[in-house]
């Protein structure tokens, strides 16, 4: 099936967020049809180390300092 995404472009926002959680009730429905990627675990696991490591943290000044000098 092909959607005609120029018929969506022209829909109100609110449609269109009414569109979307149609949409992700649907899917969620069939959560246990979808088998999760091992990247997806991969990337989750790495990203609960980062939190793990507050000392590795940067703060907001930090990070826009090094940004400013990039």
């Amino acid at each position: 099936m092909l959607v005609d995404t120029k018929k969506i472009d022209e829909l109100p926002l609110s449609t269109k967020l009414e569109l979307m959680e149609v949409v992700m009730s649907a899917l969620i429905k069939n959560e246990a049809e979808f088998a999760v990627p091992a990247w997806h675990e991969d990337v989750l696991e790495a990203r609960a180390q980062e939190v793990r490591e507050p000392d590795a943290w940067k703060t907001f000044d930090q990070v826009r300092a090094a940004l400013k000098n990039d």
